[in-house]
């Protein structure tokens, strides 16, 4: 049995946090950034790669800041949701974006693995289309919030221009099936 530490390889890179500060607008707010920096994190100064393993006290630092009244579960959706809004203004985001609504559904949810290597080295998707406009996604590593994949699959779904539905159907530990449906 290996000792060696899962998380040691596993990394978040700069364009997740710039679809967090676009996303979020306003809402991320200067004490918010003093806040993650106290925590080891300038976002003024971003690390070509940052350890996966300090990302949930930086969502809990940023969702509190955006939406203190929210329950952890809400919040975290949000957070999903609206990074990729904000991923999607950057450089690579807008790029992939376009490329995103010419390939449409299908294909989209066939290649998430190439869209979650934009923003981490270590999430990848299995799809698996179990109708004419629906899916179960199993994504490996959730990190224990399942609702923020919610938010990202519902910002997908609204890059795409599609309405629909995304749901947890199960959830346990290192991985999460989502259920995504449109119309």
């Amino acid at each position: 049995m290996s000792s060696e530490d899962p998380w040691n390889n596993r990394f978040v890179y700069p364009s997740l946090f710039d679809g967090f500060r676009k996303g979020l607008g306003e809402r991320f707010t200067a004490q918010t950034c003093e806040k993650l920096k106290a925590a080891g994190l300038d976002v003024e100064h971003l690390p070509p790669a940052i350890p996966a393993r300090d990302m949930a006290k930086y969502k809990e630092i940023i969702t509190l800041g955006a939406w203190p009244e929210l329950p952890e579960h809400e919040r975290l959706r949000l957070l999903g949701l609206w990074m990729i809004r904000g991923w999607q203004r950057g450089l690579l985001g807008s790029a992939a974006t376009r490329l995103l609504r010419l390939l449409g559904p299908k294909a989209t949810l066939s290649r998430l693995d190439r869209v979650f290597s934009t923003t981490n080295n270590f999430s990848h998707a299995r799809t698996e289309f179990v109708g004419e406009r629906e899916a179960l996604i199993v994504v490996n590593d959730v990190e224990d919030q399942p609702t923020y994949w919610v938010g990202i699959f519902e910002a997908g779904l609204e890059i795409l221009g599609l309405d629909g539905a995304v749901s947890v159907v199960l959830h346990r530990p290192g991985e999460a099936t989502f259920r995504v449906s449109w119309k």
